[in-house]
């Protein structure tokens, strides 16, 4: 039985949108009865390739983080250091994880990254099944 309200998670990273954007889009996915996911970002980024990652265009529209994103979330998951790092404090009805992904160096690496991102995503489901 899914929450009353789905839990509003926010992946973050910085730089590189691609693992972001690919944590939400398996997020939402997955887990559509438990969670609604957005990807931001800490800072601009370059459009970098994320068809290699199997995000085409639309699903693109990484933003920024900001204080409404924020206050929208109930989890923030970091996706590597510098994200974890740079993360603003949070209100307090926010929880913060770590998920530290190393990014793709090469296309052939991405297989990493998704499996990673995937078993992450998966676990935080599996923990929201067992809480409802």
């Amino acid at each position: 039985m899914p929450y009353k309200r789905k839990a509003r998670v926010l992946f973050l990273g910085s730089g590189d949108a691609c693992r972001a954007l690919l944590a939400a889009s398996m997020a939402n996915a997955v887990g559509a009865a438990w969670l609604e996911a957005r990807a931001v970002v800490l800072h601009e980024f370059m459009d970098s390739d994320c068809t290699v990652a199997g995000l085409d265009a639309a699903s693109r529209a990484g933003q920024l983080l900001n204080e409404e994103n924020v206050a929208w979330a109930d989890v923030i998951v970091t996706l590597d250091q510098a994200a974890d790092a740079a993360c603003p404090q949070l209100p307090a009805h926010v929880q913060k994880r770590c998920y530290p992904i190393a990014p793709a160096d090469s296309p052939v690496d991405w297989l990493r990254v998704r499996e990673a991102i995937r078993r992450r995503v998966e676990g935080m489901i599996g923990g929201m099944r067992m809480m409802g």
